[in-house]
Parts: structure tokens; C-alpha cells; sequence
């Protein structure tokens, strides 16, 4: 992998990790269009510890509050730490059965139906209508129909347990490559009753412990391969990372003011125009 294709992996892993559009959709596109085919799974986790560092950037101001709630022994902080753990187990353990089947079909092999070779981008296309459809459209009919929820008080007390479950699902969803995982998190808290920018700030908190799962399982699993990186593949990888840092925190910050003023319309008709590209490819 040269420079400059970890420069473009990186930038777009970093934009649409945090934007509802699918980042392990837009990987596949890249590396088949563009034809980045090198892409290892270290690089991949080093990738994904970039994104962990520029939202934990990004809110760092939101993740303090958390924090003082918890030390403080609030009511409000437990709450918070338990909407956390139950809002990512479904997708921690969807990940871990399903992961390596699903990279299969979606990223590595794709499907022979008929005789005819399907090939992975393809059904990233159609999961990335499913996000269009399926979560970002129907939580615009919410916000067309019902406008967008009032917080009452400081942004963390819209946060309950039931809610947190539908996210956690949403998540869960999301582990398919194509299907946003943004963007079902974002969705799905605006249909469970939080307003766009509590929506936002949980989804974007919820990244934390799956991503940083994620990069664990990842190191402990394949710790081998990682020890023999040469040097000028390193150099490499931090160069991507750095780049999927600094627009992972763009992006993060980019969508929360965004969502102030828009809905995911915009996003809808990005994804609609992507997917079918790739599916008619």
C-alpha cells in the first residue's frame, strides 16, 4: 500500500465512520473501484484506532460530564454507564458469531447464484439502500410528522435503559457492511423520542467501547501478524491513521452541528445514488 492510498483509505474511513453513510461500505467501494486490495487487518485495526481517538477528541466535553455524573454517584451517571454496556452488547455479540460470515459476502467473495458472480459491492449497494430506507427516511417521516424532540435539561437526562435498547439493536444491524452504523444509531434514537443532536452525541458515545472492543479482539486475535510489520509498512499505517484521526474528528463535529439545523434527507439521497451504482456496476 502506498501513501497515498492510505492517505484516501484513511480520509474515508475517518468521514464516514461518523457520517450516516456506511464506513465499512465506503472501505469496499475503494477497494474495489479504486483498487486498494492490500488493505490488512492491522492496518484496519490501526484505522479503527484513529476513529477511536477523534470522537473521544471530539466529545471530550460530553464524555467529562459523563464522568462527573458516575464519580458523583448519581442517579443519572449509573444510568448513562448502563444505557453504555446494554446499548453495545447486541452488537458486540452479533459481531463475534457473525463478523468473519459476513466479511465473506460483503467485503471478500461476494455470492456464485446461478452461475453468475455476485460480487461484494453489490450487496454493500443494497444495505446501503436498507439504510436509506429502513432508518434514515423513516426517521425523517418522524421528524416531518412530529418535528424533532425538545430536551428538557442537560442533553444526558433523555438517556433511558429502553431507549438505549432499540439503539443497542439498531447497532446490532449495523454490523453488516453497508448499513450504517451512524446512521442507524442516529435514527433509531430520533424514532425512540431523542432529539437530533441527543441522538447524535449517544451514537457517537456508543462508538467508544464497540470500536475499542473491536481494536482489542482484533490485537489479541492476530498479535502475530502485527509483530512482523515491517517498518515501512508502520510508517504507512500511521500515516493513514493520523488522516482517519483528524477527519473522523470533522466528522463527528461536522454532524452535530449539522443536525441543528437539517434532517438526514441530504444523506438519504447520497446513499440511494451510491447503492444503486454499485448494484448496477
Amino acid at each position: 500500500m502506498t501513501t497515498l492510498d492510505a492517505i484516501i483509505v484513511g480520509t474515508v474511513q475517518g468521514l464516514t465512520e461518523f457520517l450516516p453513510v456506511s464506513s465499512s461500505g465506503h472501505l469496499v467501494i475503494v477497494r474495489y473501484f479504486y483498487g486498494v486490495q492490500d488493505m490488512t487487518l492491522s492496518y484496519s485495526v490501526m484505522l479503527h484506532g484513529g476513529t477511536l481517538l477523534a470522537v473521544i477528541v471530539a466529545l471530550w466535553r460530553e464524555i467529562l460530564d459523563c464522568a462527573k455524573l458516575l464519580l458523583a454517584g448519581t442517579r443519572t451517571g449509573m444510568t448513562i454507564l448502563l444505557a453504555l454496556i446494554v446499548a453495545t452488547i447486541p452488537g458486540a455479540l452479533i459481531g463475534y458469531l457473525f463478523a468473519s460470515k459476513l466479511d465473506t459476502l460483503f467485503v471478500e467473495k461476494g455470492l456464485i447464484w446461478h452461475g453468475v458472480q455476485l460480487e461484494p459491492y453489490k450487496f454493500v449497494g443494497a444495505a446501503m439502500l436498507v439504510t436509506a430506507q429502513a432508518f434514515l427516511h423513516k426517521a425523517n417521516e418522524m421528524l416531518k410528522n412530529h418535528g424533532d424532540a425538545l430536551d428538557h435539561g442537560p442533553w444526558y437526562n433523555a438517556i433511558t435503559l429502553k431507549r438505549a435498547v432499540w439503539i443497542g439493536l439498531a447497532q446490532a444491524v449495523a454490523v453488516v457492511p453497508g448499513i450504517s452504523r451512524s446512521g442507524a444509531t442516529i435514527a433509531t434514537g430520533i424514532m425512540a423520542g431523542l432529539s437530533r443532536a441527543t441522538a447524535a452525541r449517544f451514537s457517537f458515545l456508543m462508538a467508544i467501547p464497540i470500536v475499542l472492543g473491536a481494536v482489542i479482539h482484533d490485537l489479541i486475535d492476530h498479535r502475530v501478524e502485527l509483530m512482523y510489520e515491517s517498518t515501512a509498512d508502520l510508517h504507512v499505517q500511521c500515516i493513514g491513521v493520523a488522516v482517519a484521526a483528524v477527519t473522523g474528528f470533522i466528522a463527528v463535529r461536522f454532524m452535530l452541528r449539522w443536525l441543528q439545523t437539517h434532517d438526514l434527507h441530504d444523506f438519504v439521497v447520497y446513499l440511494w445514488i451510491v447503492g444503486l451504482i454499485c448494484i448496477a456496476s
